[in-house]
């Protein structure tokens, strides 16, 4: 019997992971199943060939892509030379929808079914694409339980597979009272780090001569030279290569708040961008808020400092409501408790799996 053949396509770290466990999931499935295409090192590590490097489209918002347009091209091309060279019976694109969901069409116009993992966020903005998706793809497995029934109401056949977090829950830390430890978490990207380690090593500052005796963590993501955030923070902060065990947490809009949110940690959400790209955002966003927990929640659980709101004295006085006010620290907890509930116990990594396999048994 001729070997199964998968294409996977990744751009960034946080599919890099999620993806890694499908890669698992499918070769434990089926043994003789060959996987290939774009990613990083935990779907290489995962038994993936990576012939492109999820790097080539390490960009974030128009004013990043355009610089490096000619690259994302390029890669886009040799994507589409792979599907013809290797004739893979599935694609499996992993959330990166600007540039997934051409690849998508591409593959279903020459006959590669596909199976898209982790949602465009349709439901924020460009509503179209949920409905533009029901005719390029064979599914969507979905990581948000309201997902579902948004994509669904656009004929698109979407499960609900489970959050990836929750196949190896955080261990949630029943921080005591006063909160003592501080995680600073200014992004994975060098560009984000420029922008929003200032505002946050000021406001650490008026929050540090107010309160003494706090400690300060910041996690240096993989990739990115300790060095260089050693020399944009102060000397008394401690940089950590994983995600420390903190009481309250200054965190960078994206896939950490959830993940701090999970693991019970109070947080102030922080976001900052070019002017280009926040005036385009605000013209086509429809979502009230920009946090993962907030929008699961459907209201404002955890607080956002956005473009000219997150300024060094709004997010030491945010972070400072945490530190004085024991009933807020607390009830964000329960809040936590209740959106971690939420989510369920289904293993993402194997619902996906699972449906690939159903998709390539019916080939």
């Amino acid at each position: 019997m001729t070997a199964q053949r998968i294409l996977m396509v990744a751009g960034e770290a946080s599919a890099d992971r999620h993806a890694a466990g499908v890669i698992r999931e499918l070769k434990a499935m089926m043994p003789e199943v060959e996987i290939f295409g774009m990613g990083g090192p935990e779907m290489a590590a995962a038994g993936m060939e990576c012939i492109h490097d999820m790097d080539e489209l390490s960009v974030m918002g128009i004013t990043d892509v355009l610089p490096r347009i000619r690259t994302i091209f390029q890669t886009y091309d040799g994507l589409k030379r792979l599907m013809k060279e290797r004739g893979p019976s599935l694609l499996i694109p992993v959330d990166l929808p600007d540039f997934n969901m051409r690849l998508a069409r591409h593959a279903k116009r020459i006959g590669v079914r596909v199976l898209y993992y982790i949602a465009p966020q349709a439901w924020a903005w460009r509503r179209s694409r949920a409905r533009t998706l029901a005719g390029m793809i064979d599914g969507l497995a979905v990581i948000f339980p309201f997902e579902a029934g948004f994509f669904s109401a656009y004929g698109v056949n979407t499960r609900y597979v489970g959050h990836p977090f929750m196949e190896h829950p955080p261990i949630v830390r029943k921080a005591s009272w006063p909160p003592e430890r501080i995680g600073i978490m200014p992004g994975s990207r060098i560009h984000e780090i420029e922008r929003m380690l200032p505002v946050m090593m000021g406001a650490k500052r008026i929050v540090g001569r107010r309160h003494k005796g706090l400690t300060w963590h910041l996690p240096v993501a993989a990739g990115i030279d300790a060095e260089i955030i050693r020399q944009r923070c102060d000397e008394d902060v401690i940089l950590e290569t994983e995600i420390p065990e903190v009481d309250l947490a200054m965190v960078k809009s994206g896939t950490s708040t959830l993940e701090m949110a999970l693991r019970g940690v109070p947080e102030v959400i922080c976001y900052r961008t070019s002017p280009l790209n926040y005036f385009l955002a605000k013209a086509f966003v429809r979502v009230k808020h920009i946090g993962m927990p907030n929008i699961i929640a459907g209201r404002t659980i955890v607080p956002e400092l956005i473009q000219q709101d997150l300024t060094t004295e709004d997010l030491a006085r945010t972070v400072l409501l945490y530190l004085e006010d024991r009933a807020l620290f607390e009830a964000t907890q329960k809040t936590f408790t209740d959106l971690r509930e939420s989510l369920g116990t289904s293993k993402a990594s194997i619902g996906v799996a699972t449906w690939a396999r159903e998709l390539l048994e019916s080939t």
